[in-house]
């Protein structure tokens, strides 16, 4: 005899010793609820269309994922449907193949598809997701952009590497290559094709990896200089420097995720580039920039606000023009250079770098100091991960703090947080640069002055 089926019985529900145990709901007759041998429950739906012989079944999905409720609306549907009979399930999965054959495989297909499910979709960086976007928009899509996937062979994936290699760009055709492996590989497992055409096809360019730290004396050098630039470029490079986080980590810093008390910044798994949560201790150091950012962000909004006033008083609306809301204190973010009402974190790291360089080598040139070898800004967190191995922090508790994975098979069952060990690994670091940059240095060039006398 069949039941009503409810929550509560299907959750009581036994696997059994062997086989399968199938109940039957009493409300909507056709729809059972099937339990394995290993305990796993999915929906049935029993049914015969109307002037067909044989039954049929479909399985709409798995307990507790679809619930009961939905369960029954989709068997409703399926069973009246076939009391008409009209088979729903075949007549759905006509239109999918339609749908299908209506989309055809070519390559700028297959990319757009890779980069929703297999990057955006598992939650890939932002940052590399654009990054891979962009690369496929430039160098990818405008020579395969409307061919067969299938139909791209090695010779292809050969000279589209050539070709970037020929623009003096040799590091980004590896990038290249990792990418286009990645989208064919992704193919092969979704069934679009059988075979990689990347297979076997060698980078076609050596990479030594970067080995530039700045020394004591050049940190000391560029350290009063980021004073000099002002926010938001100059203390987003300092806390660069002092959290060796990512760039794109500290960029994106959002008031929110600060704990002054716990003196911590709480990084989500959506916020790394590793797609690991990470909590970064702050120093005493860094607490002193985030405050002396925060207080000058209020010096400023209260400056600001008093201009609104005045442009208020002097134009007689009753609003604040919308080119003059929004501001450093009215972002979520801490580093920001909007100045509308759209909210975002900083961007164009590029001019901010130029600045200081140029600033610094004016700096060497007055002074007769030795020029800085070119750096950037990924070699802060270089140093700052080298001046922890110089400050004797282990290299297990370094790659804690710059949130490294951990595959080895011990890592896999430890799941501490190690932030008493990250805290006096990077309390120690802020100390040796709070030492550091106590000592006078020479006079160095006001870059707010610069920016004004550059500008067109």
């Amino acid at each position: 005899m069949s039941r009503k089926l409810t929550d509560i019985r299907i959750k009581s529900l036994k696997a059994p010793a062997n086989g399968r145990l199938v109940e039957v709901d009493g409300e909507v007759p056709g729809l059972c609820i099937r339990v394995t041998a290993i305990g796993a429950k999915s929906w049935l739906i029993r049914y015969r269309v109307k002037g067909r012989q044989g039954q049929r079944c479909v399985v709409p999905g798995t307990y507790p994922i679809v619930p009961l409720s939905a369960a029954r609306q989709r068997a409703r549907e399926i069973i009246a449907a076939a009391k008409r009979g009209e088979d729903l399930v075949e007549e759905e999965r006509r239109r999918i193949a339609a749908a299908l054959a209506a989309t055809p495989d070519t390559v700028a297909n297959i990319a757009e598809g890779f980069i929703r499910r297999a990057l955006q979709g598992r939650g890939r960086a932002p940052s590399y997701v654009a990054a891979t976007r962009r690369m496929f928009d430039e160098h990818m899509l405008p020579r395969w952009r409307g061919r067969d996937i299938r139909s791209i062979t090695r010779r292809d994936v050969v000279a589209l590497l050539d070709g970037i290699v020929d623009d003096g760009k040799p590091v980004l055709a590896n990038r290249m290559l990792a990418a286009v492996r990645a989208m064919f590989n992704w193919a092969i497992r979704r069934g679009i094709i059988e075979t990689s055409p990347a297979t076997l096809v060698e980078r076609p360019a050596a990479e030594r990896p970067r080995e530039r730290v700045l020394s004591a004396d050049e940190i000391k050098a560029i350290w009063s200089h980021f004073d000099a630039l002002g926010y938001p470029f100059g203390p987003f490079f300092q806390m660069a420097l002092i959290t060796a986080q990512r760039r794109e980590e500290v960029a994106h810093m959002r008031w929110a995720d600060l704990d002054f008390d716990e003196r911590t910044w709480n990084l989500g798994a959506n916020q790394t580039k590793a797609c690991r949560a990470h909590v970064v201790p702050l120093s005493s150091i860094a607490l002193d920039i985030l405050t002396r950012v925060k207080t000058e962000a209020k010096t400023r909004s209260a400056l600001e606000n008093e201009n609104r006033a005045t442009v208020r008083r002097a134009t007689g609306r009753a609003h604040t023009p919308t080119s003059m809301r929004g501001g450093p204190l009215d972002s979520d973010f801490v580093f920001t250079s909007c100045r509308t009402t759209e909210d975002r974190p900083i961007s164009g790291f590029g001019k901010a770098k130029a600045r200081i360089d140029r600033a610094v080598e004016i700096d060497c040139t007055k002074h007769g100091l030795k020029h800085l070898s070119p750096w950037t800004i990924h070699d802060l967190r270089r140093t700052a991960a080298s001046g922890l191995g110089k400050l004797q922090v282990s290299r297990f508790i370094i790659g804690r703090v710059l949130n490294h994975a951990d595959s080895s098979v011990t890592g896999i069952y430890d799941r501490h947080a190690y932030l008493a060990e990250k805290r006096n690994a990077l309390e120690a670091w802020g100390a040796y640069i709070g030492n550091l940059i106590s000592v006078p240095s020479p006079k160095v060039v006001a870059l707010r002055n610069m920016a004004i006398k550059s500008a067109p």
